[in-house]
């Protein structure tokens, strides 16, 4: 049942449940079947970064990704500007449905995700998703590609106010879009960083993925990418627990040995856990 927080007709996409063609935000046209307007934005904003849905309930489970595709199929300012607000979703799968979305809105999306990325203390899903919404308009929309390789080019020349991985966030987009002429921004961000190099490797890599190298230019520690602290402190942990696990191994087993043979085996059979089951007693009946 829809909850009583919304009205229609965005109640409606409560009961929609899984959506027929899972990668395509145009599956459904919610503004022909349900005559969404930009008075419906705000109620689908809310609807779309719900927290407090049954996820139980296939449809309401669902609900969130309706939403965030008819705010997509409004096209407006007023949308794109709703749709800004969720890319710090912890819902993976928004991050995952918002640059595809922005892609068919199209170029009117530009400014508007620059901004975003020129913002700054911005977290790094954010800007991920706002860079990758760039690569989907440079894919869909040929004519506009420079313009997004330019605006990505000019977020990363931002890396020395930025996390490392923002920087390597961005230059993932960049590699997506082969934009060879943003290599010496690239290079400027791997050595003056900060990185994180679990992105796309190491500058070498990195070379390689935009064609202008070969893995035969480089030495194997050119090509060896560096681990960010946080994954070295994964190691060390797992390091550690390996280490503990290894001594706890040699530890005597008491089950076995003299203590176990001096044990005198008694024919008598006892009652009590793990015993036979005392005389008496009846089960109950179910």
């Amino acid at each position: 049942m829809p909850i009583p927080a919304y009205q229609d007709p965005v109640a409606q996409l409560l009961t929609l449940g899984y959506p027929e063609d899972l990668n395509s935000p145009e599956a459904i046209d919610y503004l022909q079947n349900f005559g969404f307007t930009d008075v419906h934005i705000p109620e689908l904003s809310r609807l779309a970064a719900e927290e407090d849905l049954n996820w139980d309930d296939e449809g309401e489970g669902y609900s969130p990704m309706h939403a965030c595709r008819a705010l997509g199929q409004l096209k407006t300012e007023k949308a794109i500007q709703a749709l800004l607000t969720l890319f710090d979703s912890e819902y993976d799968f928004l991050r995952e449905e918002l640059p595809t979305i922005l892609g068919k809105i199209g170029p009117t999306c530009i400014p508007i995700l620059s901004g975003y990325l020129a913002e700054g203390e911005r977290p790094w899903l954010g800007i991920s998703t706002a860079a990758s919404g760039l690569t989907k308009i440079a894919q869909l929309n040929p004519d506009y590609r420079q313009e997004c390789i330019d605006e990505l080019t000019t977020a990363l020349a931002r890396h020395k106010e930025q996390a490392a991985e923002t920087n390597g966030s961005l230059v993932v987009e960049l590699i997506n879009l082969k934009a060879t002429g943003a290599v010496s921004v690239i290079e400027r961000a791997y050595k003056e960083g900060p990185m994180d190099e679990m992105f796309c490797g190491s500058w070498a890599k990195v070379q390689i993925a935009l064609g202008l190298a070969t893995e035969a230019d480089f030495s194997p520690e050119e090509l060896q990418h560096q681990e960010p602290e946080w994954m070295e402190q994964i190691r060390r942990l797992a390091n550690m627990t390996t280490e503990l696990a290894r001594e706890q191994s040699k530890l005597p087993d008491f089950s076995k040995g003299a203590l176990s043979q001096n044990r005198k085996k008694s024919g008598k059979k006892t009652t009590g856990f793990g015993a036979v089951k005392p005389k008496n007693k009846k089960r109950k009946k179910k």
